[in-house]
C-alpha cells in the first residue's frame, strides 16, 4: 500500500492562492501588460508552477476578474434599487429656508440599519405624497408658537402702578 497522494491531490496542493496570483499579476504591470507581453509563463515560474500551468493561471485570473465585475454590478444594482425606490416618510421634524426654497427635515421610515442617519433635508417638491404630514407639522409648529407667545406674555413684568399725585 502506497501513501503517495494521487495526481489530482498533488495538483490541488500546488494551486496558487488567489491573493498571491493577484499580487504576481500586479507586479508584472497588471492584466493588460501580462497579456500584451504574453507573460503568463513568467507568472507561473515566479509562483513556482510549471510553465504548462500558465493557461490555468490565466483562466483562474480571468474568473476572478469576472467574479469581481459581477459582484460590483450586484452592488451597483442594489444601490440603484435603494436610491430609486420610494421611501416612506415617518415624520417631519423641522423646516428651513435654503437658497430661497422651503425645506423640511424628514425622518424616513426605512429598514433597520439601512441608513445610519434616516433624516434628510428635502425640498417640498420631493414630498408630494406627504402633504398630510407636512400639514400636521405646520399645525404643531403654529401651536408651539402660540404657546410660546402666551408664555412670553405671562412672564412679562407687570406695569408699574400709576404714580399718586404730588401733594403740595
Amino acid at each position: 500500500f502506497s501513501a503517495k497522494p494521487c495526481v489530482v491531490c498533488r495538483r490541488l496542493q500546488t494551486m496558487i492562492d488567489d491573493a498571491v496570483l493577484l499580487e504576481a499579476v500586479a507586479k508584472q504591470g497588471g492584466y493588460e501588460e501580462v497579456e500584451n507581453e504574453q507573460a503568463w509563463g513568467a507568472i507561473a515560474k515566479v509562483l513556482g508552477q510549471r510553465k504548462t500551468d500558465a493557461s490555468k493561471l490565466k483562466q483562474r485570473y480571468e474568473e476572478m476578474l469576472l467574479a469581481t465585475a459581477d459582484a460590483e454590478k450586484e452592488d451597483e444594482d442594489e444601490e440603484a434599487q435603494i436610491i430609486g425606490r420610494e421611501h416612506e416618510v415617518e415624520d417631519i421634524l423641522d423646516d428651513r429656508i435654503e437658497a430661497g426654497e422651503k425645506q423640511y427635515l424628514v425622518k424616513w421610515r426605512d429598514e433597520p440599519g439601512e441608513f445610519e442617519d434616516a433624516s434628510t433635508w428635502e425640498p417640498v417638491d420631493n414630498l408630494g405624497g406627504s402633504r398630510s404630514l407636512i400639514a400636521q407639522y405646520e399645525r404643531r409648529k403654529e401651536a408651539a408658537a402660540r404657546l410660546t407667545d402666551g408664555c412670553a406674555a405671562d412672564s412679562a413684568p407687570a406695569a408699574a402702578p400709576a404714580a399718586a399725585p404730588a401733594s403740595t
